[in-house]
């Protein structure tokens, strides 16, 4: 009998400090990969995707921007044997007038939009004139 209670009082013992300890056993305390504090490798790689597009985005609207200046001239207007001329007012070549240019009078100094031409005429360059941008009257004197 003895043996029993001596047995009976461990084994009390053990499962008092059992109920006691069992909360925290629950508990992990050594921290697991996904239990970290920081972004994952899938979040950093998104990250580094959205700032690479946005950038793309970015480089290909400047782009188009840029490439879409300089499809203007400024210039004088001359009325030729070939049609319709302008002396560029910036680089001083002459262009051969195709297109709209029915609202341009010879001798006025027009801005007109449009698209450089590959071909030429005569010895001109070509410029398609899709619209007379702005009319600032009567060529100066030397530029004739």
């Amino acid at each position: 009998m003895r043996i029993l209670k001596r047995y009976n009082r461990k084994f009390s013992a053990m499962v008092a400090l059992g109920a006691v300890f069992a909360p925290a056993l629950g508990q992990n305390p050594i921290p697991r990969p996904q239990d970290t504090i920081g972004a994952t490798h899938g979040q950093i790689a998104a990250v580094i995707a959205g700032i690479a597009g946005g950038g793309l985005a970015l480089g290909i609207g400047i782009t188009l921007a840029v490439k879409h200046e300089g499809h203007a001239l400024t210039g004088c207007a001359r009325s030729g044997p070939d049609g319709m001329t302008l002396t560029s007012d910036s680089d001083k070549q002459t262009y051969a007038l195709l297109g709209e240019v029915a609202g341009i009078k010879p001798g006025e100094r027009v801005r007109v939009s449009g698209k450089k031409g590959k071909g030429k005429t005569a010895g001109t360059r070509e410029f398609l004139v899709e619209k007379v941008s702005k009319d600032f009257g009567a060529c100066d004197v030397a530029t004739h």
